[in-house]
């Protein structure tokens, strides 16, 4: 089996609290997003790494039964085959990568079919959600800040089921598309 590199703090003791908490284990299992023109290879994609996040230059994402591709506009499902090579993609991989050349891992979520003008929505996993004036703030685990307009739209991913934004509590997962200041125009959230 290849080694598996982890890509957050490597050392748990080293990251608990002065009260033996581990509270940066968020920052340890934490999604880390790269980006860069893709290329098929067999059922898997290579990712030319251009974030600074992460090993640069090609990773190979493994597509597993659990991983989300989707429509970076409107977070409708996308399939592998329905991204182009050469095509810019967004990829949220997992904590650990094999240390094999290309390093390889496997992708939570990938946002392909995304128009040049558009900022990139965030996948994020909620660590706190308070009220702010008229609205909300949301922080994430990666420590990221968004401003939720009291009426911002709200939408639960591919059900029916009627959601608010008081559901948006710690660990819940969701996409944010936002303005260049952070602020929330749109969020679709997943089920538990």
């Amino acid at each position: 089996p290849a080694e598996v590199q982890p890509l957050g703090e490597a050392d748990p003791e080293a990251a608990q609290d002065q009260d033996g908490s581990s509270g940066a284990q968020d920052q340890i299992l934490q999604t880390v997003r790269i980006f860069g023109p893709v290329t098929h290879s067999g059922d898997d994609l290579v990712i030319d790494n251009q974030s600074g996040e992460s090993m640069t230059g090609d990773i190979v994402l493994h597509i597993s039964d659990t991983t989300l591709i989707l429509d970076g506009e409107n977070a409708f499902p996308m399939d592998a085959a329905d991204i182009s090579d050469g095509e810019t993609i967004y990829a949220y991989i997992g904590p650990a990568m094999t240390m094999s050349l290309p390093p390889q891992t496997t992708a939570e979520l990938i946002f392909a079919a995304i128009p040049a003008d558009m900022k990139v929505p965030d996948y994020v996993t909620v660590s706190s959600m308070e009220e702010d004036g008229d609205g909300y703030k949301l922080t994430a685990v990666d420590g990221s800040v968004f401003t939720i307009p009291a009426d911002c739209s709200i939408i639960p991913y591919l059900t029916r089921q009627m959601v608010t934004l008081e559901e948006l509590a710690e660990g819940r997962k969701c996409i944010i598309w936002s303005d260049d200041s952070n602020t929330a125009e749109r969020i679709v959230l997943f089920n538990k």
